[in-house]
Protein backbone atom coordinates (compact mmCIF):
# COMPACT_ATOMS: atom_id res chain seq x y z
CA UNK A 1 0.00 0.00 0.00
CA UNK A 2 3.13 2.34 0.41
CA UNK A 3 2.89 2.82 -2.85
CA UNK A 4 -0.43 4.48 -3.54
CA UNK A 5 0.41 6.97 -0.93
CA UNK A 6 1.26 10.36 -1.69
CA UNK A 7 4.55 11.15 -1.97
CA UNK A 8 6.63 14.62 -2.14
CA UNK A 9 10.47 15.51 -3.48
CA UNK A 10 11.92 18.24 -1.44
CA UNK A 11 14.82 19.81 -3.15
CA UNK A 12 17.68 22.32 -2.12
CA UNK A 13 19.18 23.89 -5.05
CA UNK A 14 22.46 25.63 -6.13
CA UNK A 15 21.50 28.19 -8.53
CA UNK A 16 23.26 31.47 -7.96
CA UNK A 17 21.26 33.02 -11.34
CA UNK A 18 17.37 34.04 -11.79
CA UNK A 19 17.68 32.21 -15.17
CA UNK A 20 19.03 29.22 -13.65
CA UNK A 21 16.28 29.31 -10.54
CA UNK A 22 13.59 29.22 -13.53
CA UNK A 23 15.00 26.32 -15.99
CA UNK A 24 15.12 23.72 -12.55
CA UNK A 25 11.68 25.24 -11.95
CA UNK A 26 10.21 24.66 -15.12
CA UNK A 27 11.81 21.20 -15.54
CA UNK A 28 10.98 20.15 -12.03
CA UNK A 29 7.55 21.54 -12.41
CA UNK A 30 7.05 20.07 -16.41
CA UNK A 31 7.89 16.45 -14.74
CA UNK A 32 5.98 16.71 -12.07
CA UNK A 33 2.53 17.46 -13.99
CA UNK A 34 3.33 14.50 -16.32
CA UNK A 35 2.81 11.91 -13.70
CA UNK A 36 0.00 13.74 -12.32
CA UNK A 37 1.45 16.05 -9.47
CA UNK A 38 2.24 19.98 -9.08
CA UNK A 39 4.65 21.97 -8.11
CA UNK A 40 3.70 23.04 -4.44
CA UNK A 41 6.43 25.54 -3.11
CA UNK A 42 9.00 27.70 -4.65
CA UNK A 43 11.47 29.68 -2.38
CA UNK A 44 14.35 31.82 -2.54
CA UNK A 45 17.09 31.39 0.11
CA UNK A 46 17.82 34.23 2.43
CA UNK A 47 21.34 33.65 3.07
CA UNK A 48 22.01 35.75 6.37
CA UNK A 49 19.44 33.95 8.44
CA UNK A 50 19.99 30.05 8.82
CA UNK A 51 21.35 27.70 11.16
CA UNK A 52 23.24 24.74 8.81
CA UNK A 53 23.49 21.26 9.63
CA UNK A 54 26.74 20.41 10.98
CA UNK A 55 27.57 18.20 8.67
CA UNK A 56 26.55 19.76 5.85
CA UNK A 57 27.45 23.47 6.57
CA UNK A 58 28.85 24.09 3.22
CA UNK A 59 26.23 23.07 0.76
CA UNK A 60 23.57 24.70 3.54
CA UNK A 61 25.74 27.90 2.55
CA UNK A 62 25.62 27.41 -1.30
CA UNK A 63 22.12 27.06 -1.41
CA UNK A 64 19.75 29.49 -3.36
CA UNK A 65 16.54 27.79 -3.87
CA UNK A 66 13.69 25.34 -2.19
CA UNK A 67 11.22 23.84 -4.28
CA UNK A 68 8.94 21.13 -3.50
CA UNK A 69 6.73 18.66 -6.16
CA UNK A 70 4.04 16.91 -4.88
CA UNK A 71 2.50 13.38 -6.69
CA UNK A 72 -0.28 11.32 -5.88
CA UNK A 73 1.69 7.88 -5.40
CA UNK A 74 5.06 6.93 -4.69
CA UNK A 75 5.09 5.31 -8.07
CA UNK A 76 4.55 8.80 -9.55
CA UNK A 77 6.96 10.10 -7.53
CA UNK A 78 10.19 7.84 -8.81
CA UNK A 79 8.74 8.33 -12.25
CA UNK A 80 9.45 11.68 -11.88
CA UNK A 81 12.68 11.51 -10.10
CA UNK A 82 13.45 8.79 -12.73
CA UNK A 83 13.19 10.83 -15.74
CA UNK A 84 15.43 13.76 -14.33
CA UNK A 85 18.34 11.52 -14.96
CA UNK A 86 18.22 13.87 -17.96
CA UNK A 87 18.59 16.82 -16.98
CA UNK A 88 20.09 16.20 -13.51
CA UNK A 89 24.42 17.25 -14.49
CA UNK A 90 22.81 20.61 -15.32
CA UNK A 91 22.32 21.49 -11.66
CA UNK A 92 23.74 21.27 -7.78
CA UNK A 93 21.17 20.18 -5.65
CA UNK A 94 20.07 17.76 -2.91
CA UNK A 95 17.09 15.89 -3.11
CA UNK A 96 14.67 14.60 -0.39
CA UNK A 97 11.81 12.07 -0.76
CA UNK A 98 9.52 12.51 1.98
CA UNK A 99 6.10 11.89 3.35
CA UNK A 100 3.58 14.84 3.42
CA UNK A 101 1.15 14.97 6.19
CA UNK A 102 -2.67 14.88 4.86
CA UNK A 103 -3.48 18.59 3.97
CA UNK A 104 -6.42 18.43 5.62
CA UNK A 105 -4.48 18.33 8.87
CA UNK A 106 -2.59 20.81 8.52
CA UNK A 107 -6.16 22.91 7.59
CA UNK A 108 -7.58 22.02 10.71
CA UNK A 109 -4.23 23.24 12.29
CA UNK A 110 -4.22 25.97 11.28
CA UNK A 111 -8.26 27.00 11.73
CA UNK A 112 -7.01 26.16 15.41
CA UNK A 113 -4.15 29.06 15.27
CA UNK A 114 -6.51 31.59 13.72
CA UNK A 115 -8.77 31.11 16.28
CA UNK A 116 -5.81 31.51 19.04
CA UNK A 117 -4.64 34.64 17.17
CA UNK A 118 -8.18 36.35 16.89
CA UNK A 119 -7.48 36.09 20.68
CA UNK A 120 -3.77 36.67 21.73
CA UNK A 121 -2.69 39.14 18.77
CA UNK A 122 0.88 40.61 19.52
CA UNK A 123 1.80 43.92 18.46
CA UNK A 124 5.05 43.72 16.35
CA UNK A 125 7.31 47.07 16.24
CA UNK A 126 7.62 49.76 13.61
CA UNK A 127 11.10 49.66 11.43
CA UNK A 128 11.83 53.32 13.03
CA UNK A 129 11.33 51.89 16.55
CA UNK A 130 15.15 50.87 16.27
CA UNK A 131 15.13 50.66 20.60
CA UNK A 132 12.36 48.14 20.27
CA UNK A 133 14.08 46.05 17.17
CA UNK A 134 17.05 45.91 18.76
CA UNK A 135 15.25 44.76 22.17
CA UNK A 136 13.78 42.24 19.95
CA UNK A 137 17.56 40.55 18.39
CA UNK A 138 18.57 40.48 21.69
CA UNK A 139 15.77 38.34 23.37
CA UNK A 140 15.92 36.23 20.01
CA UNK A 141 19.55 35.65 20.49
CA UNK A 142 18.85 34.78 24.11
CA UNK A 143 16.07 31.92 23.08
CA UNK A 144 18.03 30.72 20.24
CA UNK A 145 21.44 30.90 21.68
CA UNK A 146 23.97 33.64 20.74
CA UNK A 147 25.83 32.32 17.45
CA UNK A 148 23.36 29.64 16.62
CA UNK A 149 22.37 31.95 13.64
CA UNK A 150 24.57 32.78 10.82
CA UNK A 151 24.38 36.24 9.76
CA UNK A 152 22.35 38.53 11.88
CA UNK A 153 18.83 39.79 12.18
CA UNK A 154 19.40 43.08 11.17
CA UNK A 155 20.29 42.02 7.64
CA UNK A 156 17.55 39.80 7.66
CA UNK A 157 14.91 42.18 8.43
CA UNK A 158 16.63 44.33 5.46
CA UNK A 159 16.45 41.76 2.99
CA UNK A 160 12.90 39.81 3.71
CA UNK A 161 11.83 43.75 3.13
CA UNK A 162 8.53 43.46 5.41
CA UNK A 163 7.49 40.77 3.49
CA UNK A 164 6.34 37.18 4.49
CA UNK A 165 9.06 34.54 5.70
CA UNK A 166 8.42 31.16 5.24
CA UNK A 167 11.12 29.22 8.02
CA UNK A 168 12.27 25.40 6.79
CA UNK A 169 13.19 23.08 9.31
CA UNK A 170 14.81 19.70 9.19
CA UNK A 171 14.56 17.94 12.93
CA UNK A 172 16.22 14.81 13.62
CA UNK A 173 14.68 13.42 17.61
CA UNK A 174 16.83 12.44 20.51
CA UNK A 175 16.17 9.15 21.30
CA UNK A 176 15.63 10.60 24.77
CA UNK A 177 14.96 14.25 25.60
CA UNK A 178 17.53 15.47 27.20
CA UNK A 179 16.90 18.60 29.60
CA UNK A 180 20.49 18.72 31.24
CA UNK A 181 20.34 22.85 30.23
CA UNK A 182 17.00 23.51 31.85
CA UNK A 183 16.45 20.17 34.77
CA UNK A 184 13.44 22.14 35.78
CA UNK A 185 11.32 21.52 33.33
CA UNK A 186 12.28 17.48 33.06
CA UNK A 187 9.85 15.23 33.64
CA UNK A 188 9.88 12.33 36.43
CA UNK A 189 9.95 9.74 33.73
CA UNK A 190 12.21 10.11 30.83
CA UNK A 191 10.31 10.83 27.33
CA UNK A 192 11.73 10.71 23.95
CA UNK A 193 12.71 13.76 21.77
CA UNK A 194 9.75 12.80 19.48
CA UNK A 195 7.29 13.38 22.48
CA UNK A 196 9.65 16.44 23.97
CA UNK A 197 9.38 18.14 20.46
CA UNK A 198 5.76 17.65 20.22
CA UNK A 199 4.91 19.13 23.55
CA UNK A 200 6.78 22.17 21.96
CA UNK A 201 4.65 22.78 19.56
CA UNK A 202 1.45 22.07 21.42
CA UNK A 203 2.79 24.58 24.10
CA UNK A 204 4.20 27.14 21.08
CA UNK A 205 1.03 27.24 19.19
CA UNK A 206 -0.33 30.42 21.13
CA UNK A 207 2.76 32.41 20.54
CA UNK A 208 2.74 31.06 16.74
CA UNK A 209 -1.12 32.08 16.28
CA UNK A 210 -0.25 35.88 18.36
CA UNK A 211 1.86 36.55 15.66
CA UNK A 212 -0.14 35.44 12.51
CA UNK A 213 1.79 32.64 12.21
CA UNK A 214 0.59 28.93 10.74
CA UNK A 215 2.25 25.67 9.64
CA UNK A 216 2.45 25.54 5.96
CA UNK A 217 4.27 21.96 4.97
CA UNK A 218 5.02 18.99 7.73
CA UNK A 219 6.17 16.10 5.94
CA UNK A 220 7.70 13.07 7.52
CA UNK A 221 10.27 10.05 7.22
CA UNK A 222 12.27 12.12 4.85
CA UNK A 223 15.38 10.02 2.96
CA UNK A 224 18.03 11.56 1.07
CA UNK A 225 18.25 10.83 -2.66
CA UNK A 226 20.89 13.08 -3.98
CA UNK A 227 23.91 15.39 -2.66
CA UNK A 228 26.30 15.01 -0.17
CA UNK A 229 25.19 12.58 2.73
CA UNK A 230 23.62 14.67 5.66
CA UNK A 231 22.47 11.94 7.74
CA UNK A 232 18.74 10.65 8.96
CA UNK A 233 15.93 13.13 9.64
CA UNK A 234 13.03 12.47 10.97
CA UNK A 235 10.48 15.47 9.97
CA UNK A 236 10.77 18.49 7.85
CA UNK A 237 8.21 21.56 8.13
CA UNK A 238 7.80 24.65 7.16
CA UNK A 239 5.94 27.86 8.94
CA UNK A 240 5.20 31.04 7.56
CA UNK A 241 5.18 34.57 9.46
CA UNK A 242 4.06 37.80 7.96
CA UNK A 243 7.81 38.89 8.30
CA UNK A 244 11.31 39.07 9.93
CA UNK A 245 9.35 41.27 12.89
CA UNK A 246 6.74 38.76 13.58
CA UNK A 247 9.30 35.98 14.05
CA UNK A 248 11.28 38.32 16.40
CA UNK A 249 8.12 39.27 18.42
CA UNK A 250 6.93 35.54 18.76
CA UNK A 251 10.63 34.87 19.88
CA UNK A 252 10.17 37.90 22.71
CA UNK A 253 6.64 36.30 23.91
CA UNK A 254 8.19 34.64 27.40
CA UNK A 255 5.16 31.62 26.96
CA UNK A 256 7.36 31.00 23.61
CA UNK A 257 10.44 30.99 25.65
CA UNK A 258 9.37 28.66 27.58
CA UNK A 259 8.46 26.36 25.03
CA UNK A 260 11.33 26.54 23.48
CA UNK A 261 13.02 24.78 26.54
CA UNK A 262 11.12 21.25 24.58
CA UNK A 263 12.40 21.82 21.38
CA UNK A 264 15.95 21.92 22.77
CA UNK A 265 15.53 18.94 24.50
CA UNK A 266 13.70 16.86 21.86
CA UNK A 267 15.98 17.95 19.38
CA UNK A 268 19.76 16.20 18.05
CA UNK A 269 19.92 18.66 15.50
CA UNK A 270 18.07 20.80 12.74
CA UNK A 271 18.65 22.44 9.70
CA UNK A 272 16.59 26.21 9.47
CA UNK A 273 16.85 28.45 6.58
CA UNK A 274 15.05 31.34 6.10
CA UNK A 275 12.84 31.58 2.28
CA UNK A 276 10.42 33.68 0.72
CA UNK A 277 8.48 32.78 -1.92
CA UNK A 278 10.12 33.55 -5.72
CA UNK A 279 7.54 36.61 -6.91
CA UNK A 280 7.42 37.39 -11.02
CA UNK A 281 9.86 40.92 -11.28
Amino acid sequence: MMWQKPYALLDLVEAKTPGLQRDFLRKAAKLAKEVGGRLVLANKVLPPLFVPDESAIEADRATDLLVITWYPTTGAGEAALAARKEWADQFRYRTYSTQPIMPFVLKINNAVLFTLGLFNRAATPRYEDQQQLQSLIATADIVQGVGIFEGNWAEQLELSNNQPIWMLNFLEYTEEANFAADVEYASTEPISGAKAYAEYGDRMATSLASVGGRIVWRSTAPKQLSGIDDGRWHEIAIATYPSAKALLTMYARPAYRAAHVYRNAGLARTRLVATQPITEE
